[in-house]
């Protein structure tokens, strides 16, 4: 409801409507903003579709010139809206998407002032929770690699034509997939300084629990990669992305597992003492006793579970994210080493084991010879 306060007094001066698309919610909220905001044009989904199906639903249903993206956890500043769209109204029309800046609830934090996408499809927030002020800001109008999807204005015609957010994705890293998808095509984006919004991060999606995000997360990345590099860049680059999450997996199997050990010893070397059966827990006979064997290793945490089902849905899913990379590779006007001189990939060790990683000779070997930069996690974001 605050989102909505502070926006629909912004909407008449620039002839904007507003749309708001509830994704199966069950807590009131259709009844609540339909009695308080009549004006409102309302689009309730029978489920939750994610980020990218809610805003699928809304563009389908919009014949506007300019559309613009905002999360319901972001409260907008006074004039927010009349500076985003003239961002857009006085760029050229090679621009695609402005996107503006996001600070915390405090308006003392950063929250986006423009990304950095890693080698693998990964991406952070620049600054992200650093003081205003202390990093570096693109000016007005400055190209940046992509918007957050959760403040920004996009020409429609173009951006439909560019096939939106993709919806397999349901959130997270769409809106770094959609940025690199517009500069190879041809396209920009550009930074709204003066549109400014306040944002309670993650509050919607800590719904989802870390596991859960995690999956969209990893997944989200292999198939932005995998979308995205051109055909010679791909080739070079393949081996580091792939390396890396087997290194990732192999960490927490090894680490975090029952039995892990199992995984690691040598061939014909001797196996893992078992612990007696009294010794063991309840839940652990009864899996013996239906599996009529005691098992090698177990595969009991979470994080290791999510690397697996994030996997898992890139083979099952490997036709539809080829038959994506066809169409994105035939609208390519611009090369990845052009992009990647404005914005260049980043090597950042993110995970547990990856200081490990960028350190191991076979990964120094398979990384590409392209535009890159080397960074601490703690000099981009703070946790």
């Amino acid at each position: 409801m605050t989102c909505l306060d502070a926006l629909m007094p912004q909407l008449a001066p620039v002839r904007a409507v507003a749309t708001v698309v509830d994704n199966g919610s069950t807590d009131g909220s259709i009844a609540a903003v339909t009695t308080r905001f009549p004006n409102v044009r309302f689009i309730p989904l029978p489920e939750n579709r994610g980020f990218t199906g809610g805003i699928a639903a809304g563009l389908v249903r919009s014949i506007a010139r300019n559309v613009i993206f905002l999360n319901n956890d972001a409260i907008p500043e006074r004039d927010w809206l009349a500076e985003l769209v003239k961002s857009i109204d006085d760029a050229p029309p090679d621009v695609i998407s402005s996107g503006g800046k996001i600070v915390d609830t405090s308006g003392q934090l950063i929250d986006f002032i423009g990304g950095v996408m890693t080698f693998d499809g990964h991406a952070f927030q620049n600054g992200f929770r650093f003081p205003l002020g202390s990093r570096e800001e693109p000016a007005d109008g400055a190209e940046i690699f992509f918007a957050c999807g959760g403040n920004m204005i996009s020409r429609r015609e173009p951006l439909l034509d560019l096939g939106g957010f993709d919806d397999d994705y349901f959130a997270y890293l769409e809106d770094v997939d959609f940025g690199w998808r517009s500069w190879v095509s041809g396209f920009r984006h550009i930074f709204a300084s003066r549109a400014i919004v306040r944002h309670h991060s993650s509050a919607t999606s800590n719904r989802l629990g870390n596991f859960e995000r995690g999956v969209l997360f990893e997944r989200n990345a292999l198939q932005t990669a995998m979308k995205n590099y051109d055909d010679d860049l791909l080739r070079e680059i393949s081996g580091s992305i792939f390396f890396t999450y087997l290194h990732r997996l192999h960490h927490y199997a090894t680490t975090r597992n029952t039995h892990a050990t199992e995984l690691t010893r040598t061939p014909f070397g001797t196996a893992a003492t078992v612990p007696p059966p009294h010794s063991r827990s309840l839940k652990h006979r009864i899996r013996r006793r239906i599996a009529g064997r005691e098992g090698l290793a177990t595969i009991d945490d979470p994080l290791t579970a999510m690397q697996f089902r994030a996997f898992d849905w890139i083979v099952k899913n490997s036709d539809r994210i080829a038959a994506k990379r066809a169409i994105v590779q035939r609208r390519r006007k611009r090369s990845d080493r052009e992009v990647f001189e404005r914005f260049p990939l980043h090597f950042v060790p993110t995970y547990p084991g990856d200081d490990e990683l960028l350190r191991n000779p076979l990964f120094r070997i398979l990384r590409p010879a392209v535009s890159s930069a080397e960074r601490e996690l703690g000099d981009i974001i703070r946790t």
